[in-house]
């Protein structure tokens, strides 16, 4: 009940108006024609413009053509027609000729790949439909190949973005907050806030004490992609500690060289250790979107519209799964208005 009592709360008082980044979802329902018309419809209500979906080349033919790209247009069309601005997050993989070694999320794309011919296909097919690109979804953690065998691919993958749709944003490759949050908890101190009911101590020392050198490590890729890369805008994914964002993100921003920021992912609650209830969903959700309201980031994607049981944070939507509203979504939509 105190949960509820909560959430009637922050409904009476609506939430700061978010005056800083341009709000938008991360990968929406879109996979059919109902799906569609709900996200489109649901976004519209909302006042949301953006969408982030993604797409991969393991669902096409090694040698593509746009032809081959139906579905996608189909997806993004009517989205498109929907009054929706697209990011399409192309995938860190591909068919299994195309690449050197894979694991479960991703694969090394062999440098003879024909790999600029599938972004040509694609970008042939849906370009016009795009307002931003990038390459790789959190494959800080995902990739299964060195840094240096990642910058080449981006470096391929942006050469050829920039060489046919010049006028397409280029964001970096998401990252996941570990680079960050272990500077900030394991070097800072600061102690990860996961909610009044969830100790903290246990996550700290797992993320800090267990493996060290992983932490060391994804600082070193995520700080030489930011660096390195040819890119017009740097990407990361927060969650969960929502007192740590703030100081993540400044992390991010001192190695892009002056460019922006946005946040292709943000949310929770961690479903491991907090409560799973949506009515202390909605009450997180509240401190989420303040938050978010005072970084500086360019635009900020939370995740997600509906609930699935696919993704690790599987009850975060504003929606269940079977698109019934769940008390989030008054506290998304106070903080839209």
């Amino acid at each position: 009940m105190k949960h509820l009592a909560l959430v009637l709360a922050l409904l009476v008082a609506p939430l700061p108006a978010l005056s800083g980044p341009v709000i938008g979802i991360a990968f929406p329902p879109a996979g059919d024609d109902a799906a569609r018309a709900f996200t489109v419809t649901a976004l519209d209500e909302l006042g949301v413009r953006h969408v982030r979906i993604g797409e991969t080349w393991a669902r096409r033919p090694l040698h593509a053509t746009p032809e081959d790209f139906a579905p996608l247009q189909r997806r993004i069309g009517a989205l498109r027609a929907g009054g929706l601005r697209v990011l399409l997050t192309v995938s860190a993989d591909g068919p299994d000729a195309a690449c050197l070694r894979r694991n479960d999320k991703a694969c090394a794309i062999a440098p003879d790949a024909p790999f600029e011919a599938f972004l040509g296909a694609l970008l042939a097919a849906v370009g016009d439909d795009l307002e931003a690109i990038q390459f790789a979804n959190e494959w800080d953690s995902r990739f299964p190949g060195s840094t240096a065998e990642f910058l080449a691919l981006h470096a391929r993958f942006a050469a050829t973005v920039r060489r046919l749709r010049p006028d397409l944003t280029l964001v970096l490759g998401g990252v996941t907050g570990r680079a960050p949050y272990s500077v900030v908890f394991c070097e800072g101190g600061l102690v990860p806030d996961l909610g009044p009911e969830v100790d903290a101590t246990p996550i700290m020392q797992n993320l800090c004490e267990k493996d060290p050198e992983r932490n060391r490590a994804a600082r070193d890729m995520v700080s030489a992609a930011l660096a390195q890369a040819d890119y017009d805008v740097a990407d990361l994914h927060l969650y969960d500690a929502v007192n740590a964002w703030p100081d993540a993100v400044a992390w991010v921003r001192a190695r892009t060289g002056g460019r922006p920021v946005w946040l292709t992912e943000f949310g929770g609650p961690n479903p491991e250790v907090e409560p799973t209830s949506p009515e202390y969903h909605a009450s997180r959700l509240g401190l989420y979107l303040d938050t978010v309201a005072r970084l500086p980031v360019a635009r900020a994607y939370y995740f997600k519209l509906t609930d699935d049981p696919g993704s690790y944070h599987s009850l975060s939507g504003l929606y269940d799964r079977h698109g019934r509203p769940k008390p989030a979504l008054e506290v998304f939509r106070a903080a839209m208005r």
